[in-house]
């Protein structure tokens, strides 16, 4: 084995290096599936733990799925269910923490800025999260206090005993650090520094009311329980006690949380959120690229037998068998293939620091750490090395020794039939990758050119703090030279808008439907040149728009059916549960303000003269830099201890397609990889080719050929090939991405360009390489190409 290595020094580097290749890109995309097919699996009894989900049925045309639930549903779950073993209610979000010395605060600029989990007392009863030190037996009793993970204990309190300390937060003036607990991992989407224990008495209209969703909520069910059974009772449970009628609970398991959410709204505390569809096709190509390296080293071998027929004679000659031979070429083959296999490892330890960043994970993987891994590793190279070797083990030892000897070996029509078809199947996968990455990268380019009701074009956003010094912040921005308008806005695209129930005049109290909810100032219409179709805009010179005016989308007016809607009245139910009575001033046309996977709902924009909490400034075309600095300038005058920080609005809007991006980036390296390694089996096929023919090529050169006939007469079968296989690669790419587009409210169309260049661009790339040889070939000496070897 190693002395066929050290004698055949190229085709030995071609043979190791393509299957090292696709095994690191197959170790590669492994590592991030199994990364993400095993989150939140840490947790004992991971496969009885649920996550409570809330379907909403207003919809007249399909239901809606929150991730959040009714806080009063899971309080008293455990015992009045009895399939449930216990149950429990949290959210998120940030939190300012400073150590006191000696009863006197820290300065503010010495505070700790961390995300806090707000969780009731059974939240370890459900979930298994280390307790590394605690005060209690019963941790979250006490409701003042706190448990840090390690990380944030020593920030605050370095080496010294954190227990009992006392802590500085705004939600409660005696807390203290109750405890340690340790950091979730990696693959855990729920993600903290600290837990703070969840006091529903800091905001009782949503978090103890039936009636709304605001907290998140887990169960575990007892062993022996049926989760359907589970999911029945919960439902009759809900409906009993006041849930509201549009609304059904529903159960999800913990194990699906993490690839199986992306349906959900309000899903905002799922960490690391990714699609099973994307892990899935990862997947398939981590097989495919596998087996295409698997292809090169079966053509590649194939091709050399050949130049190892004489080898194999004369071994058979002096007393070989077959059974020997075969073996034999086994054995090198598993030699290869764990050589291979130790430089792909090699490859994987060295990309991993880099692949992090680009996978969007935080991998780790230390050889001696995980020597079992390491172990399946070299049993996976071994059984591939057994399989890839197989068929040319076969050949290689089928070999008739007298017909060999006596220079007259050919090979036959079935392997070069069966190479055909391999490298055929290799640029089907590989043309199918190309197309299905511009398909995406053309469906991105199209939600960021759709009409979505507001043109996002030089607009800045940036936080506002409070209503007094928000206006005059406002009016100050206003009136510089370079800004075209100032508006206010309550929520940002991308997310998802708070729902409410309203019920129109002369509708009857059943016939409510759920209307999405907007707070705006009278700028932002302007500001984001929102077409108003009827009536008039939010004025601060009607002193009644603040308490009785609303606006609706052209949405919000098909779902009622009214003609004219101007002056007529919506009753609105919010969240404590008062009836506000509105008049209808205007309608705009309809604004896509949550995602572009979904839908326009009904609508309805109320006028706000007070706080809210997000400036959009408009600037005028040109170089904004000066403006911009001009704005910080004023807002650090507003608010000196608070940096500005600003974002642009297109910004705001792009980030929600970061996920389909990166799937984009991800299969873009990875189709390149897999054409890289089919190229390198096309450049084997190619060189048995031009061996087999290297005498007739002699002879057409003695009787006058070019070396451009040649070569179109070498390239003409590898073309045919190429282009053949766009026949099953163009459907089975538009069968997969139609699949993908499904899940966009606005989808572009697939374009038979797309084939057409995705077909042309594997081809060139294998007319490159087809080239290379062919040339060389066209180019021997005759006389040297008829000497008998």
């Amino acid at each position: 084995a190693f002395r066929n290595i050290l004698r055949n020094k190229t085709y030995s580097f071609i043979n190791i290096f393509g299957f090292a290749l696709g095994l690191a890109v197959c170790l590669i995309i492994t590592f991030y599936v199994i990364d993400d097919l095993t989150f939140d699996k840490f947790h004992e009894d991971a496969e009885y733990i649920y996550h409570m989900l809330t379907i909403d049925s207003s919809e007249s045309d399909g239901a809606l799925h929150y991730s959040i639930t009714s806080g009063p549903l899971i309080a008293d779950l455990a015992e009045s269910v009895p399939e449930v073993e216990a149950a429990t209610r949290i959210t998120a979000g940030g939190l300012g923490l400073n150590r006191i010395n000696e009863g006197v605060e820290t300065e503010q600029d010495e505070q700790v800025n961390v995300l806090a989990l707000f969780a009731d007392s059974s939240f370890f009863d459900v979930f298994s999260f280390k307790i590394i030190a605690r005060e209690s037996k019963k941790p979250l009793k006490s409701r003042s206090g706190i448990y840090l993970t390690p990380e944030i204990a020593e920030t605050l309190f370095g080496n010294e005993n954190p227990i009992g300390k006392p802590l500085a937060v705004r939600t409660d003036e005696n807390a203290y650090v109750a405890g340690i607990v340790e950091a979730p991992p990696n693959n855990s989407h729920i993600q903290f520094q600290v837990i703070v224990p969840l006091r529903i008495d800091l905001n009782p209209v949503w978090w103890d009311s039936w009636e709304n969703l605001a907290l998140i909520g887990y169960f575990k069910i007892h062993k022996n329980a049926d989760p359907l059974i589970a999911e029945k009772n919960i439902v009759s449970y809900a409906k009993n006690r006041g849930f509201a009628e549009v609304f059904t609970p529903r159960i999800q398991p913990l194990l699906d949380v993490h690839l199986g959410s992306n349906h959900l709204r309000y899903d905002y505390i799922n960490s690391g959120k990714n699609d099973r569809l994307k892990v899935f096709t990862l997947g398939i190509i981590a097989i495919l690229v596998l087996i295409i390296a698997s292809i090169n080293f079966i053509n590649l071998s194939s091709a050399r037998a050949a130049k190892r027929a004489r080898e194999v004679g004369m071994r058979k000659v002096i007393g070989g068998n077959r059974k020997q031979l075969f073996f034999q070429f086994i054995g090198e083959s598993i030699v290869i293939t764990c050589i291979a296999m130790i430089i792909a490892l090699a490859l994987f330890e060295i990309a991993l620091p880099h692949l992090n960043t680009f996978l969007n994970k935080n991998l780790s993987f230390n050889l001696i750490e995980n020597y079992e891994i390491t172990l399946i590793i070299f049993c996976v190279a071994i059984i591939v090395g057994l399989i890839a070797g197989i068929y040319p083990a076969l050949v290689l030892s089928g070999f008739d020794p007298l017909t060999v000897l006596r220079g007259k070996f050919y090979s036959s029509t079935k392997g070069i039939v069966l190479r055909r078809i391999l490298v055929v199947g290799q640029f089907v996968v590989s043309i199918a990758l190309i197309a299905s990455v511009f398909i995406v990268l053309d469906q991105i380019n199209y939600l960021n050119k759709v009409d979505l009701g507001y043109n996002r074009d030089r607009i800045i956003v940036f936080p506002n703090f409070n209503f007094q010094n928000g206006t005059v912040l406002k009016e100050q921005i206003q009136n510089l030279s370079a800004v075209e308008s100032v508006g206010v806005v309550s929520n940002m695209p991308g997310g998802t808008l708070v729902r409410l129930e309203v019920i129109p005049e002369g509708y009857m109290e059943d016939e409510g439907q759920m209307f999405d909810r907007l707070f705006i100032d009278e700028n932002l219409i302007n500001t984001l040149e929102i077409e108003l179709l009827q009536g008039r805009n939010f004025s601060s010179e009607f002193a009644s728009d603040a308490e009785d005016a609303i606006i609706i989308n052209e949405t919000a007016l098909k779902t009622i059916g009214w003609d004219d809607p101007i002056g007529k009245k919506l009753i609105l139910i919010d969240e404590t549960e008062i009836r506000l009575v509105k008049t209808i001033i205007g309608v705009i046309k309809d604004i896509n303000f949550t995602t572009a996977r979904r839908k326009v709902n009904p609508m309805v924009l109320g006028y706000s003269n007070q706080f809210i909490p997000r400036f959009l400034v408009k600037l005028k075309p040109g170089d904004n830099t000066r403006t911009i600095e001009e704005i910080e300038k004023l807002f650090i005058e507003v608010y000196p201890d608070t940096p500005f920080n600003y974002f642009y609005f297109d910004d705001v809007f792009n980030f929600q397609f970061r996920g389909d991006r990166n799937f984009a980036t991800n299969i873009a390296v990875f189709s390149g990889l897999a054409i890289l390694i089919a190229c390198l089996g096309l450049f084997g096929l190619v060189s048995f080719a031009t061996q087999q023919r290297q005498r007739e090529i002699a002879v057409r050169k003695v009787l006058g050929s070019s070396v451009k006939s040649i070569v179109f007469l070498l390239t003409k079968n590898f073309t045919i090939w190429v282009l053949s296989a766009n026949i099953l690669a163009w459907p089975l790419s538009y069968f997969l991405m139609n699949k993908w587009l499904q899940n966009f409210a606005y989808r572009t169309n697939i374009n038979i360009w797309i084939f057409v260049v995705s077909g042309f661009i594997a081809l060139g790339i294998a007319l490159i390489t087809v080239s290379f040889q062919t040339i060389k070939a066209a180019n021997i000496n005759p006389v040297d190409a008829l000497k008998y070897e």
